[in-house]
């Protein structure tokens, strides 16, 4: 049987709303949207500036402080000024930031290994191969823009 390509697409954007959707209804309710991703950013990069942090999540520096805000709230980072240079904002994660990303780093290997348990080691890699196709595709369609950023955000 031969796959469309509407077909394919429909399932791979199919597969991707369901696992949003899935973590969101799993999230706990103090979570909010991005705070995962903005504390394992802040986990790999301990002590950035807040200016660096926005460059890496890809969002601007209000929006950034915002979720820095509610953060901090919570008790999950700390903001600092920078000894040398006070205009700079320094980030930091708490005890319970750290204990939260580690949380939150086991849920989703948890996650992870759920959704692949059924999935063999051969599939796997025919799985990466055909994403590796595919972004390398929207690489060459949109010059590099979407990829640019996705690469960074991989990195974190």
């Amino acid at each position: 049987m031969t796959v469309t390509d509407e077909e394919f697409f429909k399932h791979w954007a199919g597969l991707v709303k369901d696992i949003n959707s899935t973590i969101q209804c799993t999230a706990q309710p103090s979570n909010f949207r991005g705070q995962g991703r903005i504390i394992g950013l802040i986990a790999h990069h301990e002590g950035c500036s807040q200016r660096e942090l926005a460059t890496l999540a890809g969002v601007k520096p209000g929006s950034l402080t915002e979720v820095l805000e509610r953060l901090e709230r919570n008790a999950y980072v700390i903001r600092r000024r920078d000894d040398r240079d006070r205009r700079i904002i320094r980030v930091d994660l708490t005890d319970r930031g750290r204990c939260f990303h580690a949380e939150l780093t086991a849920q989703r290997a948890a996650f992870v290994h759920y959704l692949l348990k059924n999935v063999s080691p051969q599939e796997r890699q025919q799985f990466v191969r055909v994403v590796d196709k595919i972004r390398t595709q929207l690489h060459e369609y949109d010059g590099g823009s979407f990829m640019k950023k996705a690469e960074r955000d991989e990195d974190n």
